[in-house]
């Protein structure tokens, strides 16, 4: 006869009442007698035991190793060892740390982009004013030129030699 106890150990909760009902009525079981019934379901008690030490112990190694992880990363923590909960405590802090300072860099570069913009803009209107700058000046020059053609007589009433064109 063979009755299976059910609920592995490794289901969340497997310390649970249901856990224990599970294991008295198997221990009932053994004490009754058949030797035969009584090595298989010891042996299907051990196996779970011994699967979930091995789970638990896969578990708490992953753990153990994370929090080095962190040991390692966080600065206040490595000179040192320190307990999980003091590791955890260090984490945040640095954590809150670097968030404030990823928030204090992003605001930097917003207001050096709005000072870049204006900068910019301060470069586009000195361009514009050079452009007008440079009108005016042609402008001038035209007019003053224009104004000293209407002064001086025509080169032609001048009487002034000529200049061969072979000497050119």
């Amino acid at each position: 006869m063979y009755i299976p106890v059910t609920k592995s150990c490794a289901v969340r909760g497997a310390g649970g009442p249901e856990y224990k009902r599970n294991n008295a009525t198997a221990n009932m079981l053994l004490d009754m007698g058949d030797d035969k019934l009584q090595s298989a379901i010891q042996k299907q008690i051990n196996h779970r035991r011994t699967t979930h030490k091995l789970s638990e112990q896969r578990r708490r190694k992953i753990l153990n190793s994370r929090f080095e992880d962190l040991r390692e990363i966080v600065p206040a923590c490595r000179d040192s060892s320190h307990t999980k909960q003091t590791i955890l405590s260090k984490a945040l802090q640095y954590i809150d740390q670097i968030m404030k300072n990823i928030t204090c860099q992003e605001d930097n570069i917003m207001s050096m982009s709005k000072e870049r913009e204006r900068q910019l803009e301060l470069m586009r209107e000195h361009q514009m004013w050079q452009r007008k700058l440079e009108y005016l000046r042609m402008n001038q020059a035209t007019r003053t030129m224009h104004h000293f053609n209407m002064m001086v007589p025509n080169m032609n009433q001048l009487n002034m030699p000529k200049i061969p064109t072979e000497a050119m």
